[in-house]
């Protein structure tokens, strides 16, 4: 039997969410690993959450480096594999068990649910990339069987250890957004499979809602996630191992999205401000966190 450990990275999270997720994975056999990165105390661990390792930083290091501390603790202790969770995440009690039984002990290898959102409850494609590195969804709400993909939302993912210590830890450098896909290169990169277990469903909310405007869906984000999202496409030009058609067409796809977004947000200086600055820092080679306070 596998030894299963849970990374969840916390920031201001709802304690009452968390302790369920928490007692979730519990009754499945993991050991949970809490990584926070809020600049409060808000968790009191020994009344919320008994037995769960818990890792207060202080302040908001991004996602990659929470991530990173709670994969580092888990491959320390042990873990055969280790699953990503966001302090929102809604699963079913059979959740672990069926993604951990489509891993093979050993060999490097990713599974992950299907995603839908958690307001429209629309799926939320996996992506699969074209032989010149160009991104198109997959969709397979009918299909039984578990599917390959080449890019993945984090969070739900179960990994192997043998695919941390092939492919490495997050790229930090990144603080937030692009962080799973550029790791999911490194996999392909490195021939280390990642498949959608279609039988596995997972809740997810990208931004804080989202817009359909009949063409395209505008996912709503603060100035602040926006700068990291155009600002971090200018970053994936830099790495070797993702396509320069995916960066290309990523840079759109953003530009196009945070554009539109600008007709449906009062604050628009503050988008601007917060685009213009992504643009010169993403041009210069700016990485880790915004080096400025964004008004949100």
């Amino acid at each position: 039997m596998m030894s299963i450990s849970c990374v969840i990275v916390c920031y201001s999270p709802n304690p009452e969410a968390l302790h369920k997720l928490c007692m979730t994975l519990f009754a499945q056999g993991a050991v949970v690993f809490l990584v926070d990165n809020t600049e409060k105390q808000i968790l009191d661990l020994e009344l919320l959450i008994p037995g769960c390792r818990l890792t207060r930083l202080g302040f908001n290091s991004g996602i990659a480096h929470a991530l990173n501390i709670g994969i580092q603790s888990a491959l320390k202790e042990g873990a055969d594999v280790i699953a990503l969770f966001d302090q929102d995440s809604l699963i079913d009690a059979n959740f672990l068990s069926t993604l951990v039984a489509h891993l093979m002990p050993g060999v490097p290898s990713v599974v992950a649910p299907m995603y839908y959102d958690d307001i429209s409850h629309k799926e939320l494609p996996s992506l699969i990339l074209s032989k010149y590195g160009l991104p198109s969804a997959i969709q397979r709400h009918t299909q039984q069987s578990t599917y390959p993909v080449d890019i993945v939302i984090s969070s739900g993912t179960v990994a192997t250890r043998e695919a941390y210590e092939r492919a490495g830890l997050l790229d930090e450098s990144l603080f937030i957004d692009f962080v799973d896909t550029e790791w999911c290169f490194r996999c392909r990169d490195k021939e280390i499979p990642i498949n959608v277990v279609p039988e596995v469903v997972m809740l997810h909310r990208i931004g804080r809602r989202s817009i359909d405007t009949g063409i395209v869906n505008v996912f709503v984000h603060s100035p602040e996630r926006c700068y990291y999202q155009l600002r971090n496409c200018l970053l994936l030009f830099g790495k070797i191992h993702i396509p320069l058609f995916f960066s290309i067409y990523q840079l759109f796809t953003v530009l196009v999205n945070r554009l539109l977004l600008l007709f449906f947000v009062k604050n628009r200086i503050n988008y601007l401000k917060a685009y213009a600055a992504a643009l010169r820092d993403g041009t210069t080679g700016v990485s880790g966190p915004n080096p400025r306070k964004i008004q949100t």
